[in-house]
């Protein structure tokens, strides 16, 4: 089993979703002839989605929710939480880890191999220099702190000097060639590309290489181009790899994005989401619809439109290893639906939740195929973005003759298996967004203090028509149903960065500094406002007695404040 997460990639800079402005060949010929993802949500930043992908459950209820993790936060999964790696052990996998982690760098309890994973080389934070491995983390204050994060295991790789897509990579080809046959393989390629690197360079694609996409007007989005040319050529490369050991046959590939790509603002990288609005860090959907497949030649090629979130992973992949989970989770068990190109078992996803302290405080929730946004998002990049970035100055090259030619395409005749022109162009064109909702607001609707946006996203994907003021039965129930998860969430507040991290003080390296001290409160289950995170209904009294209340009392209408209290206002006004 290979699970394949990139950084920061959106839903246009791939080619199998029908744009040939970034060719994508070996990506392709895996997607078109897997099932590809096309109502598949993930969370809108790094740390969220990835909590999401190891625990199966929204990140609100652990902590992980909002802001990501910075280098200098003590922060993390909680310990008490058993992961997805951790699972598959007890299934008699081998677990790997190359590449990144972004959810838990302070203290040692929180690092892969004390999670589930039998090793790990990469990074441990949120984004390095793809050139020096390094990370620069600059505090409100103008202070940097910067050094190096880059580890096999706990060894620092102070002499590492390959292209850090390269170093992952080979790492990853390693392991399979080294790889026993007398225990499955989970490998989890976690690549820190088309992520930007540090402030003083965003855009790092491979050095000593030509630049290539001469037909791409914009400069910028040409540099990006190649960095995503280069993924592109590592999966070619990892699947040579499986191939020549023999398990290609036998392995599961699944490849996502952990979050839509931040086209504007800060650590842009020129990434599209069109035809999506919105970007990285925003309720919309060009922050959570992502590039998503999975490839097995056992399944029928086609695309599979039920609904999935990124907590279905958990239950999804421990189904298709043999395995089940047994406690109560977000995620569901897809495997069946995907296979058997059923029905989703996902009636509902709460699409995001920021609650982390900052000005915008925002909600966003889908039930069928309706969804709303709630809250503050002032500020927040909510238009469209990236058509400027689409422009080509020359002829795209042709898309056919490029997969044909790309080494997954190879590999794949050699097992008897060959691209058909129509089959691909087919599945290109059902992989692809249709705006139905021909209706385009004057304005686009943002949230306010006394009403939020809906949308019927099967019908209005771009989010560009809003339905609130002539749907409120539906606002009704959403509103309500947002107002129940928003009363479970394990409550977090800012960031904190802490100055002992100081790389400094341990040779320029970014390594744990809280070993010696007992771990912080974020340990608990409960919220801060006393509703336990697994029974939203039920609340401790301070002798231990366990009382039912209704749910006004438990979210406090009757005296909460702020987002809270904005959302009693919605629902009590219906």
């Amino acid at each position: 089993m290979v699970f394949i997460m990139v950084d920061d990639m959106g839903w246009n800079d791939v080619s199998w979703h029908g744009s040939n402005q970034i060719p994508t060949p070996n990506l392709d010929t895996l997607a078109t002839r897997g099932v590809v993802l096309q109502q598949y949500y993930s969370e809108a930043i790094c740390t969220p989605a990835r909590t999401a992908l190891l625990t199966g459950k929204y990140p609100m209820r652990t902590g992980m929710h909002g802001s990501p993790l910075t280098n200098s936060e003590d922060r993390g999964i909680p310990v008490t939480e058993r992961l997805l790696p951790a699972y598959l052990k007890e299934l008699g996998y081998c677990t790997h880890l190359v590449g990144k982690w972004h959810v838990g760098m302070s203290r040692k309890q929180y690092l892969p191999l004390s999670r589930g994973y039998d090793t790990h080389y990469g990074m441990r934070g949120g984004f390095i220099d793809f050139y020096t491995h390094d990370k620069v983390e600059e505090f409100p204050d103008g202070r940097q702190f910067y050094g190096l994060d880059f580890f096999d295991d706990d060894i620092p790789q102070d002499e590492e000097e390959r292209y850090s897509v390269d170093a992952l990579t080979d790492r990853a080809i390693t392991i399979i060639q080294n790889h026993n046959g007398s225990c499955p393989l989970f490998l989890h390629l976690a690549h820190n590309t088309p992520h930007a690197g540090n402030e003083g360079g965003l855009l790092q694609p491979p050095l000593y290489s030509p630049v290539r996409s001469h037909h791409i007007a914009n400069s910028n989005r040409r540099l990006y181009a190649e960095m995503v040319n280069h993924l592109d050529k590592s999966v070619g490369r990892l699947v040579t790899a499986l191939a020549e050991k023999g398990i290609f046959e036998n392995t599961l590939i699944v490849f996502v994005s952990d979050n839509g790509a931040p086209t504007v603002g800060q650590f842009n990288n020129w990434g599209v989401n069109l035809p999506f609005r919105g970007k990285k860090q925003t309720p919309w959907e060009g922050a959570v619809r992502v590039p998503a497949f999975i490839y097995h030649p056992s399944l029928k090629p086609k695309v599979w439109r039920g609904l999935m979130h990124i907590t279905d992973w958990l239950p999804t992949l421990l189904a298709a290893a043999g395995g089940e989970i047994k406690k109560e989770i977000d995620g569901l068990n897809q495997w069946d639906s995907i296979v058997k190109d059923g029905k989703s078992k996902r009636k509902d996803v709460l699409i995001s939740l920021d609650d982390s302290g900052g000005p915008n405080v925002y909600a966003a929730y889908r039930m069928g195929d309706y969804k709303i946004i709630v809250g503050n998002v002032s500020g927040l990049s909510n238009g469209y973005y990236g058509a400027n970035y689409m422009t080509n100055k020359a002829p795209l090259p042709d898309y056919f003759s490029t997969i044909r030619s790309c080494e997954v395409a190879r590999i794949l005749e050699a097992y008897g298996i060959y691209l058909d022109y129509d089959e691909v162009n087919k599945m290109r064109k059902a992989s692809a967004i249709q705006q139905l909702d021909k209706v385009r607001d004057l304005t686009p609707c943002e949230p306010t203090p006394t009403k939020g946006c809906l949308y019927n996203v099967l019908q209005d994907p771009s989010e560009s028509h809003d339905l609130w003021n002539r749907g409120a039965k539906i606002n009704a129930v959403l509103t309500s149903k947002l107002r129940e998860l928003w009363s479970m969430q394990l409550r977090r507040g800012p960031s904190v960065r802490d100055e002992r991290s100081n790389p400094a003080n341990f040779g320029y390296r970014w390594i744990p500094w809280l070993n010696d001290t007992e771990l912080d409160g974020n340990q608990t289950t409960t919220s801060q406002n006393g509703i336990d995170s697994r029974t939203p209904f039920l609340v401790s009294s301070s002798n231990g007695a366990v009382t039912e209340k209704s749910f006004d009392s438990v979210v406090g209408c009757d005296h909460t404040t702020g987002f809270s209290n904005f959302l009693c206002q919605l629902t009590s006004s219906f």
